[in-house]
C-alpha cells in the first residue's frame, strides 16, 4: 500500500472556492463483476438491486 505524500499541497489558483469544510471522503467497498454481454449485465444489475444492493453500471 502506498504511503501518503508528505509534500506540501500546491496553492489554490486565484478565484478557487477553497477547501471543503470537514471531509467528504467516505470509505466504500465494491466488487466488479465481468459479464459476457449487456443482457447478462442487465440481469445481474436487476438481481442485485432486488437483493438490496446499491449498484452502478460500468461499461469499459
Amino acid at each position: 500500500m502506498a504511503r501518503s505524500s508528505t509534500l506540501p499541497k500546491p496553492e489554490l489558483p486565484p478565484g478557487a472556492p477553497g477547501l471543503p469544510k470537514g471531509t467528504r471522503y467516505r470509505r466504500q467497498y465494491g466488487v466488479i463483476v465481468l459479464l459476457e454481454d449487456e443482457a447478462a449485465q442487465v440481469d445481474a444489475f436487476g438481481r442485485l438491486r432486488r437483493q438490496g444492493f446499491k449498484c452502478r453500471v460500468v461499461v469499459t
